[in-house]
């Protein structure tokens, strides 16, 4: 296990970077995190949802993502938290009530998921959740030392020394530490750092010595085009004469959707938009409501740049605000709630108790090319009035169908597809329809390369910490 002394040390790349590393090795590796909490999640083929970071672990580990990979994924929302089991959704409950419940039955769902992953892999490489001394919910917790515990795994512990203060990181993480948990602690890393390593001397080591455990390495700081769910709105595109403000909406979703377009252009999340602008995209949101609300107070603006002929581009529940009103209902078919919504295109959007997740293969009405993607809402949409669809459904979930999904009216567009410009031919046609229609220049537009990005990442961490080491760990 991957653990770290608090959040934001860098377990997850950490996590990912052994995935490949040991993958590469010839071992059938698999990632594993029992439970995470993160607005940023992905729809397997199979249409089941888990965590992006885990998606991207898998596919570091070279495995088709699934569910068992992240068993227990928390969504936060305005009521609380969305709870998914196994990838599926179960209920939305209090935050305090979820944190102070008894979780006997979920440690069961995920010692369950851990042992399918287990049976067809060499190498599991799970990740602990924050920090793995957290005392105060050790008792309710089915992640960290506890989980460790329980599956008996080997635990590397992660400290982030980029701020200072990783000495003490170690030190009150072990010294928090029962006896038995202690034991599981094989050895840690200093990670994020900025300078001349020989600056430590020999003290992690003394250190390591000191608790009987191993000093793995110091990682130097890397920068990387990775999603990072805490850095997300620090993210920025490059120097282009194409310009994309992404609406940064209150609980968006969803954002490793926009990641190709920051490798290509001037890509900014925005709370108002620039007055050149060529594309504005509405994205996905854990609460509808509350995003429209804010939406709508933006509408003078949004109005404004299509008069000077920007492109408005909705994603999910973006495309549903942008319609005539926002109704949910509830299982019985009655009215619960209903809002206006930006009253741009003739349509309402009407909002079921019952949710639609699945993996899409399509093809777009503009171009005609080939779009793979996945679909992850509530919505269903009345009076379109002949409205162009935006693309043709061909499979949901790899079963054959044929029904077609989203609009465009003009310079506007809307569409249920998550994932739209991680197909690169959609994505190159798209905005070279955008600059021609705004009299720029487009420069090549280049392919995202997650896999390149991952063999980056693996080699940086591969040649700085002790891996013939770890694997001794895990042999015993």
């Amino acid at each position: 296990m991957v653990a770290g002394t608090m959040s934001g040390v860098g377990k997850s790349l950490f996590t990912l970077a052994l995935c490949r590393t040991f993958a590469n090795l010839g071992y059938k590796t698999a990632p594993f995190k029992s439970q995470n909490m993160s607005s940023n999640s992905i729809i397997c083929e199979d249409g089941r949802e888990i965590a992006l970071s885990q998606y991207i672990q898998a596919l570091a580990s070279r495995k088709t993502p699934t569910a068992e990979m992240n068993p227990v994924l928390l969504k936060p929302s305005v009521n609380g938290m969305q709870l998914i089991l196994n990838g599926r959704l179960l209920k939305t409950e209090s935050a305090r009530n979820y944190m102070y419940s008894n979780k006997k039955e979920l440690l069961k769902i995920v010692t369950e998921s851990f042992e399918v992953l287990k049976a067809e892999s060499d190498l599991i490489i799970a990740e602990g959740s924050g920090g793995c001394a957290e005392i105060n919910l050790k008792k309710r917790e089915i992640n960290n030392i506890t989980l460790a515990k329980v599956l008996n795994l080997p635990v590397v512990l992660v400290a982030n020394i980029e701020k200072g203060g990783a000495f003490a990181q170690v030190t009150g993480v072990l010294e928090l530490l029962s006896d038995s948990e202690r034991e599981l602690i094989k050895g840690f890393i200093f990670n994020k750092f900025h300078g001349d390593p020989k600056l430590l001397e020999d003290y992690p080591h003394k250190l390591a010595r000191k608790y009987k455990i191993e000093f793995l390495g110091t990682i130097p700081y890397l920068s990387h085009n990775l999603p990072e769910e805490d850095m997300i709105f620090e993210k920025r595109g490059k120097d282009s004469q194409i310009k994309v403000d992404i609406l940064k909406i209150p609980y968006m979703s969803n954002h490793f959707d926009f990641e190709p377009l920051f490798e290509n252009f001037d890509v900014s999340y925005v709370t108002h938009i620039r007055s050149d602008c060529d594309l504005i995209i509405i994205p996905a949101t854990t609460n509808i409501f509350e995003s429209l609300r804010w939406i709508k107070s933006k509408k003078r603006e949004i109005l404004e740049a299509l008069k000077n002929g920007s492109f408005l581009l909705g994603i999910s529940e973006g495309y549903q605000m942008l319609g005539e009103t926002v109704s949910q209902i509830d299982k019985e078919g009655k009215l619960v709630h209903q809002e206006e919504g930006l009253k741009l295109i003739n349509f309402k959007t009407v909002l079921s108790p019952t949710r639609i997740a699945a993996w899409l293969n399509a093809s777009d009405q503009i171009f005609g090319t080939t779009i793979t993607g996945y679909e992850l809402h509530h919505a269903v949409f009345e009076s379109y009035n002949s409205i162009s669809p935006f693309s043709k459904v061909t499979s949901r979930n790899n079963i054959s169908c044929n029904f077609t999904e989203g609009l465009v009216m003009g310079r506007i567009f809307g569409t249920n597809l998550h994932n739209l410009f991680h197909n690169h031919q959609f994505t190159r046609l798209f905005f070279q329809l955008i600059a021609e229609n705004r009299g720029k220049q487009l420069a090549e537009v280049k392919e995202y390369n997650l896999d390149l990005e991952i063999e980056k990442i693996s080699n940086h961490f591969a040649s700085h910490v002790d891996v013939q080491k770890i694997i001794q760990f895990v042999k015993g």
